[in-house]
């Protein structure tokens, strides 16, 4: 059970299964539209509009999926900018994870006649959500639109900008942040990007990459419909896969 750290919401994800690794495959949307899609059917029976699902709780819940799939460590590789050796910064997807800490903002109260929306100091604001990712992606100034979405005309206006992002900042964190490290080849100081949704579903359609190649094998020697193969674990499905290659090696 995943407990959102800005709803408060329980949600229960169970592990990917042969039909989500198909999904990845085949889905041809960004990676947002992806993860949406691969959550919702994770979550299954839970009741939730996950486009309105805030981008902290989404992206939580994405690194938590992550986790029970791959494991705790997570590591980020990149080109260090002082010496352009290769650096790594690794940490454990649980620590940071419970290092999300919302906070209440003194001033901020929820709107009462816009559902959703909060005031502070006379203007109003919202807190991004995975839908408005996936609507403004596509435009040219993504964030500007964003801004529009979730801010009031007042609340886009200085000094109340400052004021409402500080505040939005601290009611819903953002994961997708740089994580600070050491270069092991200078030790210079270095942070690496890390874009949860991006990261995260990319390994998992690099994890995905060969359930085709899985489910024809296994197939073709068990005589097992389609449905079947894409129902067993992951772990089991390889397994199986590698046993009837080994087979075939050894046949050869």
């Amino acid at each position: 059970m995943v407990k959102l750290p800005v709803s408060g919401a329980e949600i229960a994800l169970r592990r990917p299964d042969g039909l989500d690794d198909m999904l990845l495959r085949e889905t041809a949307g960004s990676p947002i539209e992806a993860g949406l899609a691969l959550i919702e059917r994770l979550a299954g029976g839970a009741d939730c509009d996950w486009a309105s699902l805030n981008v902290t709780d989404f992206e939580f819940l994405l690194l938590s999926a992550r986790a029970a799939r791959f494991g705790q460590q997570m590591s980020l590789g990149f080109a260090c900018p002082h010496c352009r050796d290769l650096a790594e910064v690794s940490f454990r997807v649980s620590d940071f994870l419970d290092s999300v800490k919302p906070r209440t903002v003194p001033g901020v109260v929820p709107d009462p006649v816009r559902p959703g929306w909060f005031t502070l100091h006379g203007v109003g604001f919202r807190l991004p959500t995975v839908g408005d990712q996936v609507a403004v992606a596509v435009l040219a100034q993504p964030a500007q639109r964003l801004a529009a979405l979730c801010l009031d005309e007042p609340a886009r206006q200085m000094p109340h900008r400052a004021r409402v992002e500080r505040a939005m900042a601290a009611m819903a964190p953002e994961l997708s942040r740089p994580i600070a490290g050491a270069c092991p080849s200078c030790g210079a100081a270095v942070q690496a990007g890390l874009s949860v949704t991006s990261i995260v579903v990319a390994e998992m359609r690099r994890a995905a990459a060969e359930v085709h190649d899985e489910v024809d094998l296994i197939a073709r020697a068990y005589h097992w419909p389609q449905a079947d193969i894409l129902s067993l674990p992951e772990d089991r499905r390889r397994a199986y896969a590698e046993r009837i290659r080994r087979a075939q090696i050894v046949a050869a």
